[in-house]
């Protein structure tokens, strides 16, 4: 206060005083206007302190909860990647599986190749074989002489029957017990070379 007085004192006219009065009215009206100012820069300084604060907290929380789906995600990928594993090495044992199945069938297939080759040589031998026999059969008794098949075979003792049955004039119970007979035998010659 004592500048504030000694400088008064330097002021030796009304009109300075007046002058300064001025000054200082409009230093103090800025200096309010200034510290208005000051106020809502410092209320608005304030709100966005609070809203940084909130931003911050609401960017924690979202931190937090990234974090959370970043190691559930991380979780997940784990699972899914231990899972591919198992699935890719189950696919391979299947895989191989399968390939020492084909070798199985591949060996099954020459081995049945080989079993049907040498049946076609025995069918072959078998039916050169039933081929000559054929020619064999035939039919020497004193009934059936020179048949050589079951129709003729048939033929033969359709007529023999007609001939020498009991009920006929000229028939005869021994000579048809004797056609029966060697009918029978023919007729299992026949079957048994056609069977072949």
């Amino acid at each position: 206060m004592d500048k504030f007085t000694e400088r008064l004192s330097e002021y030796k006219s009304k009109e300075e005083l007046e002058n300064l009065k001025h000054q200082l009215f409009m230093e103090n009206v800025r200096l309010q206007a200034e510290k208005s100012q000051i106020e809502n820069d410092y209320e608005g300084l304030r709100k966005e302190k609070k809203e940084v604060a909130a931003d911050r907290k609401q960017l924690s929380r979202e931190k937090k909860q990234l974090t959370i789906e970043i190691n559930q995600l991380r979780e997940q990928v784990e699972y899914q990647r231990k899972r591919l594993r198992e699935d890719e090495s189950l696919l391979d044992q299947k895989q191989k599986l399968v390939e020492r199945g084909y070798e199985l069938l591949e060996q099954d297939k020459k081995q049945i190749q080989k079993e049907y080759s040498r049946i076609e040589q025995e069918r072959e031998q078998l039916r050169r074989a039933t081929a000559s026999a054929r020619k064999e059969v035939y039919a020497t008794g004193l009934f059936f002489r020179g048949v050589n098949n079951q129709v003729a075979l048939k033929k033969r003792y359709k007529d023999l029957l007609k001939i020498y049955h009991p009920d006929n004039i000229c028939g005869d119970n021994e000579i048809l017990l004797k056609i029966n007979r060697e009918y029978e035998e023919l007729k299992e010659r026949f079957d048994y070379a056609e069977s072949i």
